[in-house]
C-alpha cells in the first residue's frame, strides 16, 4: 500500500515537471547553489539536477529548443552560485544594484551551457551518445569560459566534489577542467539504468587512485622544506580599509598580530616569513618608503622577512596591485605585480571605457597588468610562487618555475562578507594545490586564511571574521605531477577519446531503440 502511494506521488510529480520544462530547467540550475555553498555542499545533488536537464534535452522537438533549455538552466546555475558578487557593490554604496550586475554576468555565462546543450543535441543520435556528447561539450564550454574575454573559470562543476577528497586527486593528472569533465561524465552516466554501472566504475576507479596516492605511494612526497610562515588575518572590514582615517589603526593591528607569536618563532631553525594580505598597505606612493621602514623596524631582522600586499606605482605613476618582499630598513628585495586582473574590480576593458563605466575599487585609474616573475627567490628560503586573489582561479597559470616548492596566495575577501564567495575562493586554491603538487599558504585580510597541503587538505585555518595568525612550517611538496608537466594536454586527450566513443555510439545499432523517440514538449 505504501509503495503504491509513493509510486503515485512520484508519477504525479513527474507529470507536473513534464508540463513545465523551461521552469523545471531553471529551478534545476538554481539548486546547484547547494553544491557550491559554504559549509557542507551536497555533490550528490548533481545527479537529479542534470537528470532533469538531460531528460528535457533528449525529448526536445527541435535543436534550437535545446539551446533555450540550456540557457535557462545556466541562468539559474550562475545567478544562484554567484549572488555574493553583489556584496561588493554594497561596500561602495550602491546597495542592491549589484544584483543587476550579477544578472548581467549570469546572462553572459549562460551562453556556455546553452551552446553545450545545442551541440550535444546536434551531434547525438541516441540517448547514450547524448550523454557522451553532452559531457564533451560541457567540458569544452567550461574550458572556453576559462579564457574567453579574460576568462571566468569560477564554480566549475568538478569543484562540487570538493568534499570527496579521494575522488578529487585525479586533478593532478587532468587538472580542474579535466576533473569537471570526469565529474559531468559520471553524473550523466548515472541518469540512466543502462549506463549506471559505467558511472559507478569510473567513480570507484578515481577513488582507488586517490586512496593509493594519499596513503600508499610513499615516494610521492619530497623530503625537505624549511620555510616558516606566519599568516596574519586582521579581518578589517572593507569599509574600514577604505577609510583613510583608520589607516594607522589598521597598520597597528597587523603589526600587533605579527608580533603575537614572535617568541614561538625562535623554536624553528628555518627562514621566517611574515605574510600580510592583499592591499595590506594601501598608501600613496610618497608615503610608502617611510611606512615600510617603520613596519620593518618592528618586524624584520636578519632571519625574518615581510611579504605584504601593497599598491605600487611606477615612474609614470601607473598603479599595480603588487606584493613587496621587504627586509630590514624597509628594503624591497623583490616585487610581483598581479597579471590576471579582475574586470570591473581592477580595470575596465577598453571597449567599455567610452561608456564612462568606472571600476568598483577606490580611484578611477585602471590597474596595469604586471609582467614580473611570480617566482620569489631569497638567499635563505626555498623558491616559491606568489598568486594574488583572483589569479588562483586559473588552472595551470599559477606557477612560473617548476623548481618552486610552495605557493603563496594573498587575497582580500572582505568585499564579500560572510557569503558563499570566500569558501568558493578557498576551494579553488585547494584544487590548485592538487594540480601542481605544491602546498599553498593562503593569507586573507578577511575571508579564510589557511595552510593547504599538496593533496588539497586544509591543515590549519582561520575562518571568515576571525582575527588571528597561523604560524607553522610549510607542508612538504610533492613530486612533479602529470598536470604540472603537461597542463591541459591530458584534458584534450580525454575530450578526443570521448568524442571518438560518441561517434561510435552514433553509428552502432546497439541502442537502436533510442533513435526516433523524441516527444513534443
Amino acid at each position: 500500500m505504501l509503495q503504491t502511494n509513493i509510486s503515485e506521488v512520484l508519477t504525479k510529480s513527474l507529470n507536473t515537471v513534464n508540463k513545465f520544462p523551461k521552469l523545471s530547467c531553471f529551478v534545476a540550475g538554481l539548486l546547484l547553489k547547494f553544491c557550491f555553498c559554504k559549509g557542507s555542499c551536497i555533490p550528490i545533488l548533481l545527479v537529479p539536477v542534470f537528470a532533469v536537464l538531460l531528460y528535457f534535452l533528449r525529448i526536445a522537438p527541435v535543436k534550437r529548443y535545446a539551446f533555450g533549455l540550456g540557457y535557462l538552466f545556466g541562468l539559474g546555475y550562475f545567478f544562484s552560485t554567484l549572488y555574493w558578487i553583489a556584496e561588493a557593490f554594497k561596500c561602495v554604496g550602491l546597495g542592491n544594484y549589484g544584483y543587476l550586475a550579477v544578472m548581467a554576468l549570469a546572462l553572459y555565462l549562460s551562453l556556455y551551457p546553452a551552446l553545450s546543450c545545442l551541440f550535444a543535441k546536434y551531434f547525438s543520435r541516441n540517448q547514450t551518445s547524448l550523454i557522451i556528447w553532452f559531457s564533451v561539450f560541457w567540458g569544452l564550454g567550461e574550458y572556453v569560459r576559462g579564457w574567453a574575454f579574460t576568462g571566468f573559470p569560477w564554480n566549475l562543476v568538478g569543484y562540487a566534489t570538493y568534499n570527496i577528497p579521494y575522488f578529487v586527486q585525479v586533478a593532478d593528472i587532468f587538472g580542474g577542467y579535466g576533473l569537471s569533465l570526469l565529474t559531468i561524465l559520471i553524473v550523466t552516466l548515472s541518469t540512466t539504468r543502462k549506463t549506471l554501472k559505467y558511472s559507478f566504475g569510473l567513480f570507484v576507479f578515481a577513488c582507488v587512485y586517490g586512496i593509493w596516492k594519499v596513503h600508499l605511494y610513499t615516494g610521492y612526497i619530497l623530503s625537505e622544506n624549511k620555510i616558516q610562515v606566519t599568516l596574519v588575518q586582521p579581518s578589517i572590514s572593507q569599509k574600514d580599509k577604505m577609510d583613510i582615517r583608520k589607516f594607522k589603526s589598521n597598520i597597528y593591528r597587523q603589526i600587533g598580530l605579527s608580533l603575537r607569536n614572535r617568541s614561538e618563532l625562535k623554536l624553528y631553525g628555518a627562514q621566517k616569513l611574515i605574510v600580510w594580505p592583499e592591499a595590506a598597505i594601501n598608501a600613496p606612493k610618497r608615503y610608502q618608503e617611510k611606512i615600510l621602514k617603520y613596519i620593518s623596524s618592528s618586524l624584520c631582522d636578519s632571519e625574518t622577512i615581510l611579504v605584504t600586499g601593497c599598491d605600487r606605482y611606477d615612474d609614470d605613476n601607473n598603479p599595480y596591485n603588487s606584493v613587496y618582499i621587504v627586509g630590514q630598513n624597509g628594503k624591497i628585495k623583490q616585487t610581483y605585480d598581479k597579471r590576471h586582473l579582475l574586470p570591473f574590480g581592477e580595470y575596465i576593458p577598453e571597449f567599455l571605457n567610452f561608456l564612462g563605466i568606472q571600476k568598483l575599487t577606490k580611484g578611477v585609474a585602471n590597474f596595469k597588468k604586471g609582467s614580473l616573475s611570480r617566482t620569489i627567490t631569497l638567499e635563505r628560503a626555498e623558491p616559491f610562487d606568489i598568486v594574488i586573489c583572483y589569479e588562483i582561479a586559473f588552472p595551470g597559470e599559477i606557477t612560473d618555475n617548476s623548481a618552486s616548492t610552495w605557493i603563496l596566495n594573498i587575497t582580500n575577501d572582505a568585499w564579500f562578507g560572510n557569503s558563499d564567495g570566500p569558501s568558493q575562493h578557498l576551494r579553488m586554491a585547494c584544487f590548485r594545490a592538487i594540480e601542481e603538487g605544491k602546498p599553498i599558504a593562503r593569507c586573507a585580510n578577511n575571508g579564510i586564511s589557511c595552510i593547504i597541503d599538496c593533496n588539497g587538505k586544509i591543515r590549519e585555518k582561520l575562518d571568515t571574521d576571525e582575527i588571528g595568525v597561523i604560524s607553522t612550517l610549510m607542508p612538504l611538496p610533492a613530486c612533479k605531477t602529470v598536470f604540472s608537466s603537461y597542463k591541459d594536454i591530458t584534458f584534450f586527450f580525454a575530450i578526443a577519446l570521448l568524442s571518438f566513443i560518441g561517434t561510435i555510439l552514433n553509428r552502432t545499432k546497439i541502442y537502436k531503440k533510442d533513435i526516433g523517440r523524441e516527444e513534443r514538449i
